[in-house]
């Protein structure tokens, strides 16, 4: 029996839960120009939801769809060719838009070599104007609205994580030359991303070059019910059992977190022999963040002390207040002023949050607080 679910990025032809109203909407988004700010926590599902939206863009309303991603830009020049990579990849196997691209997009050169996986590797290089930096960035998208001008067909452009930017020391550099572009392109951008404060605050801050250039939209968790359903949904289907009881235990304890409940319904899948029980989920959670821990241990380890202990500490015991005396002496958190800025760092990484409904402070990933409460009392596996 085949393994159903997708611990990973969802490819394009796997099962998708929900996501109807999402999809019809970011496509009408596209379809009228629109930039759109897509953001959430991370691991919630926003890329296998944009390239989606992509495919159907690009089947129903032969639309050129651009994918780059940003995540671990390290210089202007980066942003650069991954723009450009993001162009000539989409446009190498349609001969038309590649003369275009090759035509257009001046700033770099292509370097296709042979690849044993897919026919072939597509890489960037500066062409050679001698350019760089920030000319380089503006030359290549002055080039990016010639081919969009050209190509004469609806064109949509994800640009994924693109709150990576504010790493560099020339950000708002960089915003600045992108906005003054985009606004004159005769196409949509979708800006996505994870960290959301930062992500928020470059398109929500008045003295920001982004300030109100896009509709900020909010990718919330799956409705529970519905999330249970399709789990047991894609047991049924696929030779075993997972009563609704069971399914509705599984997408709980992993709080409806998209990619977990993929990754616990994968294990438990494997482990089940017919049916699911409270058992094999128990222990396929426990398998699951012994798995998970490395990846945790990487985002403890990049941190100040008094961020970790706080990290802690708001894992411990999600509250409404802080920075309240007698919860820092509980903890042994030090000064109010050193909890609020630990929280306003530890909240640009996105790795607490404050509740909307509650207004209680709490670790975003569901699955990261549980580990660290289990090994703060010494019961990881």
């Amino acid at each position: 029996m085949k393994n159903p679910f997708c611990p990973y990025t969802l490819p394009l032809d796997a099962p998708f839960c929900n996501r109807i109203t999402e999809l019809k909407e970011l496509e009408a988004f596209a379809l009228s120009g629109s930039n759109v700010v897509l953001y959430s926590p991370r691991r919630y599902g926003k890329t296998s939801l944009v390239l989606r939206v992509q495919r159907n863009l690009a089947e129903k309303h032969g639309a050129i769809t651009v994918f780059a991603d940003f995540y671990g830009v390290t210089s202007i020049d980066d942003i650069a060719a991954r723009m450009a990579k993001a162009v000539f990849a989409v446009t190498h196997r349609n001969e038309p838009l590649w003369k275009i691209a090759l035509r257009t997009i001046r700033s770099f050169r292509v370097v296709m070599k042979p690849d044993a996986e897919s026919g072939v590797s597509l890489s960037v290089e500066p062409a050679s104007s001698g350019k760089y930096g920030l000319p380089l960035l503006e030359e290549t998208m002055e080039s990016l609205g010639e081919f969009i001008d050209q190509s004469e067909s609806l064109v949509n452009i994800v640009l994924d994580e693109f709150q990576e930017i504010v790493e560099l020391k020339e950000s708002l550099q960089v915003e600045a030359a992108m906005r003054t572009r985009i606004q004159h392109q005769k196409a949509s951008y979708f800006f996505v991303g994870s960290r959301r404060r930062i992500l928020l605050g470059m398109f929500n801050e008045r003295q920001r070059p982004f300030f109100q250039s896009a509709f900020n939209y909010e990718l919330p968790a799956l409705p529970e019910e519905e999330l249970a359903g399709f789990v047991a949904a894609l047991f049924d289907s696929n030779g075993k059992k997972c009563p609704r009881e069971m399914a509705l235990k599984l997408v709980r304890t992993v709080s409806c977190h998209p990619q977990y409940v993929q990754k616990l319904a994968y294990l438990v899948f494997e482990a089940a022999e017919k049916v699911v029980d409270e058992t094999t989920i128990r222990d396929c959670l426990m398998r699951m963040l012994k798995m998970e821990e490395p990846f945790f241990e990487m985002m403890i380890q990049g941190l100040s002390l008094q961020q970790k202990l706080i990290l802690r500490t708001v894992a411990i015991e999600p509250t409404t207040q802080p920075m309240a005396a007698n919860y820092i002496a509980k903890y042994r958190l030090g000064s109010a002023g050193g909890v609020r800025h630990s929280l306003i760092q530890l909240e640009d990484l996105d790795l607490v949050e404050k509740e909307k409904t509650s207004e209680r402070w709490r670790v975003v990933d569901p699955i990261f607080a549980l580990y660290l409460r289990l090994k703060d009392v010494g019961m990881l596996p």
